[in-house]
């Protein structure tokens, strides 16, 4: 059971400890620590480090609102930051919806299990829980833009704990992104029961005026 009751605890706590904001990779690595089932994105990283940045979140040994801000490392603007998470956190969503409703372009064969779309583990929530043609399940997990080492030990997780409450072995991992970092792909060559996968987004042009 985490020490802290809230991730705002721990989110002051960890500025604290650093002296300064933490890094995105660092910060989420805590987050995740203490709680496991979050769904922690880039937007709630930017959400926090905004807050404090504002001092509308006072961390006590950065004394005021300046200090606050000389604390919070910005290297592009706010807007800048704000665009481009919400045009990740877009991308995610409508990879999440396409191919929840065509899981057999991800491999032949592959049905979507049931209530597999957003499948609760004490693990986290599974992006798409399916089965292959012999029955098995296979755990999906759906990165916008270049997928690194946490969201590989993330889909090992829900692997893990799918093992144990389902009591079976026969259980595949599949990461959906549009890049790898290298340790991630030869993380997984080493892992016969793990597929990469990449994708490429196309566009449409539709004429409105």
């Amino acid at each position: 059971m985490s020490e802290y009751q809230t991730i705002k605890e721990l989110v002051i706590d960890a500025c604290i400890s650093e002296g300064e904001f933490p890094s995105y990779e660092k910060l989420t690595s805590i987050v995740l620590k203490h709680f496991p089932t979050s769904k922690w994105k880039k937007s709630h990283y930017a959400w926090y480090k905004s807050k404090i940045k504002r001092g509308e979140i006072i961390v006590p040994e950065f004394e005021d609102i300046e200090s606050n801000k000389s604390k919070v490392e910005d290297n592009d603007s706010e807007d800048e930051i704000i665009e481009a998470i919400d045009a990740s956190i877009s991308l995610e969503k409508d990879l999440h919806s396409y191919l929840a409703s065509r899981v057999e372009e991800i491999e032949e064969g592959l049905v979507l299990a049931e209530n597999g779309v957003e499948y609760q583990t004490d693990a986290g929530r599974i992006d798409i829980l399916a089965k292959d043609k012999s029955g098995n399940f296979v755990v999906i997990e759906l990165k916008a833009g270049k997928a690194k080492d946490n969201a590989l030990g993330q889909l090992l997780g829900y692997m893990g704990c799918l093992t144990g409450s389902l009591n079976t072995q026969d259980i595949r991992g599949v990461l959906i992104a549009s890049g790898f970092d290298k340790r991630v792909i030869y993380a997984s060559k080493g892992l016969e029961n793990i597929k990469l996968l990449k994708y490429k987004v196309s566009f449409e042009l539709q004429e409105i005026t």
